[in-house]
């Protein structure tokens, strides 16, 4: 009986450049550095996000294949049995930054800005330069999926903090010019520098109207509730939506805040019924309403305790 040949650490990390790398001089790239490395590896990973394997891009396939646990198992085993020379090691570690790259923006996750783009660490859309850099760069793919973990990030941040109307926002994302939803980076038919600029836009407006408030030194609070009553994300705040908004902030703060029962409840919901007839028009704030609904989701939060002070911004 033969006994099968067993492959080795090198055999495994050329087969590994065969398929992911072919063409590619992984040996004189893997002696670069800083700047220099990360301008050859954004290219690489913008090829592997744009060339496929199937219906799936190479970069998710290198990413799956490469940090699975099997994988690493197997790999260390490898290289314990037969050590892997210095040159060799040096282009291991360098597909292993490409696929570190891959896995974060094929799995959606937060990543160090500085180390991959070479700008500021800041993984929001205050962040000036980041802005700028999905805006031009030529990797049009890498920044369809930094612009999606953007717009996931916010979700998340906006869902913790209780932002209804902006989580919505952004979660139900829709493309008026292409009439679809706004959907991962993968399998959207919307093209790559529309794809960043819908999501970009989003998330300036919920930025900048946020922004607006804290200028006009409206609480926090009053800030979501008008959001809440405006019943989507405005683009401005609307006066007689601000003075329902203040009214029913008044009434929560002194009525509703710590007092977890139903009858509060109630007379809270009789509260916002009130104050949408005094200054809204007729219907806005019916009880059917994803308006009213953010309200009576708000004014629960209120009784069990959750409330923002004066200085506390998201």
């Amino acid at each position: 009986m033969t006994k099968e040949k067993t492959i080795t650490a090198s055999e495994l990390l050329a087969q590994i450049e065969n398929d992911f790398f072919r063409k590619t001089n992984l040996a004189e790239a893997s002696l670069l550095g800083g700047d220099e490395r990360r301008a050859f590896i954004l290219p690489q990973v913008e090829r592997l996000l744009t060339e496929t394997n199937g219906a799936e891009p190479f970069g998710i396939w290198l990413s799956d294949m490469f940090w699975s646990d099997e994988f690493q198992k197997m790999l260390l085993t490898k290289r314990r049995e037969q050590p892997l020379t210095d040159e060799e090691e040096d282009r291991l570690m360098l597909i292993e930054d490409v696929a570190a790259l891959c896995a974060d923006l094929c799995q959606y996750f937060v990543f160090d800005l500085t180390e991959c783009f070479g700008i500021r660490d800041v993984f929001w859309v205050s962040n000036k330069q980041l802005v700028e850099w999905l805006s031009n760069t030529e990797y049009e793919r890498i920044a369809m999926h930094t612009a999606y973990i953007m717009r996931k990030d916010a979700i998340s941040v906006y869902a913790n903090d209780h932002y209804l109307p902006a989580q919505d926002e952004l979660a139900e994302l829709y493309s008026m010019k292409y009439h679809c939803l706004v959907g991962n980076p993968v399998n959207t038919k919307i093209p790559p520098r529309d794809y960043v600029r819908t999501i970009l836009d989003a998330l300036l407006q919920i930025e900048r109207h946020w922004r607006r408030g804290r200028r006009l030194k409206l609480n926090p609070e009053v800030v979501i509730l008008h959001d809440e009553i405006y019943g989507m994300m405005p683009r401005r705040f609307d006066k007689k939506v601000l003075k329902v908004a203040q009214a029913l902030y008044d009434y929560m703060d002194k009525e509703v805040y710590g007092k977890a029962t139903n009858e509060v409840l109630e007379h809270f919901a009789e509260k916002v019924r009130e104050v949408s007839a005094q200054y809204l028009s007729e219907g806005w704030l019916a009880d059917d309403s994803l308006a009213f609904g953010y309200l009576m989701a708000h004014a629960e939060r209120c009784a069990q305790g959750i409330w923002r002070k004066e200085d506390e911004a998201l």
